[in-house]
Protein backbone atom coordinates (compact mmCIF):
# COMPACT_ATOMS: atom_id res chain seq x y z
CA UNK A 1 0.00 0.00 0.00
CA UNK A 2 1.56 3.53 -1.22
CA UNK A 3 1.82 5.65 2.16
CA UNK A 4 -0.63 8.53 0.80
CA UNK A 5 -3.39 5.65 0.16
CA UNK A 6 -2.42 4.74 3.72
CA UNK A 7 -3.17 7.69 5.28
CA UNK A 8 -6.39 7.96 2.68
CA UNK A 9 -7.49 4.76 4.20
CA UNK A 10 -7.31 5.61 7.82
CA UNK A 11 -9.17 8.80 7.38
CA UNK A 12 -11.95 5.52 6.62
CA UNK A 13 -11.32 4.37 10.28
CA UNK A 14 -13.37 7.53 11.00
CA UNK A 15 -16.66 5.95 9.23
CA UNK A 16 -15.94 2.43 11.37
CA UNK A 17 -18.48 2.04 13.75
CA UNK A 18 -16.51 0.40 15.83
CA UNK A 19 -14.97 3.08 17.11
CA UNK A 20 -18.13 5.11 18.13
CA UNK A 21 -19.43 1.94 19.75
CA UNK A 22 -16.04 1.59 21.95
CA UNK A 23 -16.23 5.29 22.76
CA UNK A 24 -19.99 4.72 24.67
CA UNK A 25 -18.79 1.86 26.04
CA UNK A 26 -19.94 -0.82 23.80
CA UNK A 27 -18.46 -3.82 23.33
CA UNK A 28 -18.23 -4.64 19.56
CA UNK A 29 -17.51 -8.24 17.36
CA UNK A 30 -15.11 -8.34 14.76
CA UNK A 31 -14.88 -11.49 12.00
CA UNK A 32 -12.09 -12.40 9.83
CA UNK A 33 -13.58 -14.48 6.68
CA UNK A 34 -11.44 -16.19 4.24
CA UNK A 35 -9.63 -19.15 3.17
CA UNK A 36 -6.07 -20.83 4.57
CA UNK A 37 -4.46 -17.45 4.53
CA UNK A 38 -7.16 -16.32 7.16
CA UNK A 39 -7.39 -19.66 9.13
CA UNK A 40 -5.39 -19.75 12.16
CA UNK A 41 -3.60 -23.81 11.15
CA UNK A 42 0.18 -23.39 11.86
CA UNK A 43 1.87 -22.66 15.34
CA UNK A 44 3.07 -18.96 15.48
CA UNK A 45 0.95 -16.23 15.61
CA UNK A 46 -1.49 -15.24 13.03
CA UNK A 47 -1.92 -11.31 11.36
CA UNK A 48 -5.59 -11.22 12.70
CA UNK A 49 -3.62 -11.90 16.42
CA UNK A 50 -2.37 -8.91 15.92
CA UNK A 51 -5.00 -7.12 15.16
CA UNK A 52 -6.75 -8.43 18.92
CA UNK A 53 -3.76 -7.78 20.81
CA UNK A 54 -3.97 -3.83 19.40
CA UNK A 55 -7.54 -4.09 20.26
CA UNK A 56 -6.49 -5.16 23.74
CA UNK A 57 -4.11 -2.92 24.41
CA UNK A 58 -5.81 0.13 23.12
CA UNK A 59 -9.18 -0.51 24.20
CA UNK A 60 -9.30 -2.90 27.28
CA UNK A 61 -11.36 -1.04 30.29
CA UNK A 62 -9.98 -1.54 33.93
CA UNK A 63 -11.84 -0.74 36.82
CA UNK A 64 -9.79 -2.09 39.95
CA UNK A 65 -9.63 -5.66 39.67
CA UNK A 66 -12.32 -5.29 36.80
CA UNK A 67 -11.06 -6.21 33.32
CA UNK A 68 -13.51 -5.86 30.26
CA UNK A 69 -12.70 -6.18 26.56
CA UNK A 70 -13.56 -3.88 24.29
CA UNK A 71 -13.48 -6.08 21.56
CA UNK A 72 -14.21 -9.71 20.96
CA UNK A 73 -12.98 -11.67 17.53
CA UNK A 74 -13.82 -14.57 15.28
CA UNK A 75 -12.16 -16.36 12.79
CA UNK A 76 -14.06 -17.75 10.50
CA UNK A 77 -11.34 -18.78 7.73
CA UNK A 78 -11.44 -22.33 5.76
CA UNK A 79 -8.94 -23.36 4.11
CA UNK A 80 -9.05 -23.52 0.02
CA UNK A 81 -12.55 -21.24 -0.40
CA UNK A 82 -13.19 -19.29 -3.22
CA UNK A 83 -15.82 -16.23 -2.43
CA UNK A 84 -18.76 -18.22 -3.52
CA UNK A 85 -18.13 -20.66 -0.67
CA UNK A 86 -17.99 -17.92 1.73
CA UNK A 87 -20.83 -16.78 0.42
CA UNK A 88 -22.63 -20.22 0.76
CA UNK A 89 -21.27 -20.28 4.63
CA UNK A 90 -21.78 -16.98 5.69
CA UNK A 91 -25.16 -18.00 6.73
CA UNK A 92 -23.96 -20.54 9.21
CA UNK A 93 -20.09 -18.99 10.00
CA UNK A 94 -21.01 -15.29 10.26
CA UNK A 95 -24.73 -14.06 10.58
CA UNK A 96 -25.56 -15.97 13.85
CA UNK A 97 -23.11 -13.48 15.50
CA UNK A 98 -23.83 -10.89 14.15
CA UNK A 99 -20.41 -8.99 14.26
CA UNK A 100 -19.88 -5.44 13.99
CA UNK A 101 -17.22 -5.56 11.45
CA UNK A 102 -15.97 -8.29 9.02
CA UNK A 103 -12.50 -8.19 7.64
CA UNK A 104 -12.37 -10.77 4.40
CA UNK A 105 -9.04 -11.57 2.37
CA UNK A 106 -9.95 -13.37 -0.52
CA UNK A 107 -9.16 -13.80 -4.03
CA UNK A 108 -6.11 -16.91 -4.25
CA UNK A 109 -8.44 -19.59 -4.78
CA UNK A 110 -10.97 -17.65 -7.02
CA UNK A 111 -7.56 -17.19 -9.16
CA UNK A 112 -6.83 -20.53 -9.79
CA UNK A 113 -8.76 -21.78 -13.32
CA UNK A 114 -9.40 -25.09 -12.13
CA UNK A 115 -11.86 -23.88 -9.60
CA UNK A 116 -14.40 -22.14 -11.87
CA UNK A 117 -14.78 -18.45 -10.63
CA UNK A 118 -13.65 -16.47 -13.45
CA UNK A 119 -13.01 -12.98 -13.08
CA UNK A 120 -16.70 -11.40 -13.58
CA UNK A 121 -17.72 -14.15 -11.21
CA UNK A 122 -15.49 -13.13 -8.42
CA UNK A 123 -16.09 -9.39 -8.85
CA UNK A 124 -19.92 -9.98 -8.66
CA UNK A 125 -19.16 -12.15 -5.53
CA UNK A 126 -17.51 -9.55 -3.83
CA UNK A 127 -20.98 -7.23 -4.27
CA UNK A 128 -22.57 -10.13 -3.15
CA UNK A 129 -20.59 -10.52 -0.02
CA UNK A 130 -20.87 -7.07 0.98
CA UNK A 131 -24.72 -7.19 0.65
CA UNK A 132 -24.63 -9.71 3.27
CA UNK A 133 -22.71 -7.68 5.56
CA UNK A 134 -24.69 -4.53 5.02
CA UNK A 135 -27.75 -6.48 5.76
CA UNK A 136 -27.05 -8.09 9.20
CA UNK A 137 -25.47 -4.36 9.77
CA UNK A 138 -21.88 -5.18 9.60
CA UNK A 139 -19.33 -2.81 7.57
CA UNK A 140 -16.65 -4.90 5.34
CA UNK A 141 -13.16 -4.29 4.57
CA UNK A 142 -11.59 -6.41 1.71
CA UNK A 143 -8.16 -7.46 1.83
CA UNK A 144 -6.29 -8.76 -1.08
CA UNK A 145 -3.47 -11.43 -0.45
CA UNK A 146 -0.03 -10.46 0.23
CA UNK A 147 2.07 -11.60 -3.46
CA UNK A 148 2.91 -15.45 -4.57
CA UNK A 149 6.30 -16.40 -4.87
CA UNK A 150 4.94 -16.34 -8.85
CA UNK A 151 8.46 -17.85 -10.22
CA UNK A 152 7.99 -20.84 -8.68
CA UNK A 153 4.79 -20.73 -8.64
CA UNK A 154 4.54 -20.45 -12.42
CA UNK A 155 6.66 -23.95 -12.15
CA UNK A 156 3.91 -25.61 -11.46
CA UNK A 157 0.65 -23.80 -11.92
CA UNK A 158 1.33 -21.52 -14.50
CA UNK A 159 -2.21 -19.98 -15.42
CA UNK A 160 -2.79 -20.03 -11.99
CA UNK A 161 0.46 -17.94 -11.14
CA UNK A 162 -0.50 -15.23 -14.39
CA UNK A 163 -4.10 -14.95 -13.19
CA UNK A 164 -3.38 -14.36 -9.28
CA UNK A 165 -2.33 -10.46 -9.64
CA UNK A 166 -5.39 -9.78 -11.63
CA UNK A 167 -7.53 -11.27 -9.26
CA UNK A 168 -5.49 -9.15 -6.20
CA UNK A 169 -6.08 -5.97 -8.47
CA UNK A 170 -9.80 -6.43 -9.07
CA UNK A 171 -10.37 -6.67 -5.02
CA UNK A 172 -8.65 -2.92 -5.12
CA UNK A 173 -10.68 -1.43 -8.00
CA UNK A 174 -13.63 -3.00 -6.40
CA UNK A 175 -12.95 -1.88 -3.13
CA UNK A 176 -11.59 1.29 -3.75
CA UNK A 177 -10.25 3.80 -1.01
CA UNK A 178 -11.53 1.29 1.92
CA UNK A 179 -9.54 -1.78 0.59
CA UNK A 180 -6.30 -2.78 1.89
CA UNK A 181 -3.96 -3.95 -0.70
CA UNK A 182 -1.26 -6.13 0.92
CA UNK A 183 -0.53 -7.29 -2.60
CA UNK A 184 1.55 -4.55 -4.12
CA UNK A 185 3.31 -4.19 -0.65
CA UNK A 186 4.57 -7.47 -1.24
CA UNK A 187 5.59 -7.77 -4.52
CA UNK A 188 7.43 -4.53 -4.76
CA UNK A 189 9.75 -6.71 -2.41
CA UNK A 190 9.27 -9.84 -4.06
CA UNK A 191 10.75 -8.23 -7.03
CA UNK A 192 13.24 -6.43 -5.57
CA UNK A 193 15.16 -9.23 -3.32
CA UNK A 194 13.10 -12.88 -4.08
CA UNK A 195 15.54 -14.31 -1.70
CA UNK A 196 14.37 -11.85 1.14
CA UNK A 197 10.73 -12.17 0.17
CA UNK A 198 11.26 -16.38 0.34
CA UNK A 199 11.94 -15.25 4.61
CA UNK A 200 8.32 -14.46 5.34
CA UNK A 201 6.82 -17.56 3.16
CA UNK A 202 6.03 -20.81 4.03
CA UNK A 203 5.57 -22.02 0.62
CA UNK A 204 4.94 -20.62 -2.91
CA UNK A 205 1.02 -19.05 -1.88
CA UNK A 206 1.58 -18.98 2.04
CA UNK A 207 3.48 -16.71 4.34
CA UNK A 208 4.85 -18.23 7.63
CA UNK A 209 4.11 -16.54 11.68
CA UNK A 210 7.16 -13.70 10.71
CA UNK A 211 5.51 -12.95 7.55
CA UNK A 212 1.85 -13.45 9.26
CA UNK A 213 3.46 -10.74 11.98
CA UNK A 214 4.34 -8.03 9.23
CA UNK A 215 0.34 -8.05 7.94
CA UNK A 216 -0.67 -7.67 11.38
CA UNK A 217 1.84 -5.28 12.25
CA UNK A 218 0.58 -2.94 8.76
CA UNK A 219 -2.98 -3.58 9.73
CA UNK A 220 -2.45 -2.42 13.66
CA UNK A 221 -0.48 0.47 11.63
CA UNK A 222 -3.63 1.06 9.75
CA UNK A 223 -6.03 0.55 12.40
CA UNK A 224 -3.55 3.30 14.75
CA UNK A 225 -3.52 0.44 17.51
CA UNK A 226 -0.20 0.63 19.35
CA UNK A 227 1.85 -2.30 20.24
CA UNK A 228 3.84 -1.85 23.86
CA UNK A 229 7.66 -1.65 23.98
CA UNK A 230 8.03 -4.80 25.78
CA UNK A 231 6.21 -6.95 23.19
CA UNK A 232 8.75 -5.94 20.23
CA UNK A 233 11.87 -7.77 20.63
CA UNK A 234 9.86 -11.38 19.91
CA UNK A 235 8.59 -9.80 17.22
CA UNK A 236 12.15 -7.90 15.86
CA UNK A 237 12.47 -10.14 12.58
CA UNK A 238 8.69 -8.42 11.72
CA UNK A 239 10.13 -5.28 12.60
CA UNK A 240 12.76 -5.56 10.04
CA UNK A 241 10.58 -6.89 7.44
CA UNK A 242 8.13 -4.05 7.45
CA UNK A 243 10.88 -1.35 7.62
CA UNK A 244 12.55 -2.86 4.23
CA UNK A 245 8.69 -2.88 2.83
CA UNK A 246 8.51 0.98 4.32
CA UNK A 247 12.04 2.08 2.55
CA UNK A 248 10.98 -0.13 -0.37
CA UNK A 249 7.98 1.97 -0.55
CA UNK A 250 9.53 5.62 -0.27
CA UNK A 251 11.98 4.86 -2.54
CA UNK A 252 9.06 4.36 -5.01
CA UNK A 253 9.52 1.01 -5.95
CA UNK A 254 7.28 -0.48 -8.32
CA UNK A 255 4.67 -3.05 -6.51
CA UNK A 256 2.48 -3.83 -9.76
Amino acid sequence: MRIHDRESWQMKLLNLKIFDKIATGQQVRIAFMGSSCTERWEVGAHWSDFLHLGFTHKFRRLEGSRCDNAALFLNAGTSNNTTGELLDRFARDIAPFQPDLILFMVGGNDSNPARDSPLETYVKNLGLLKEKCEKIGAQAIFQTYYACDADRFAESNPAWAEAYPEYMHALCEFAGESGIDHFSRWERLRKYNAKFFRLLMRDTLHVNPVGNAVIGLDLMRLFELPLPDENLPWIRDALFAQLTLDMLEQLGKPGK
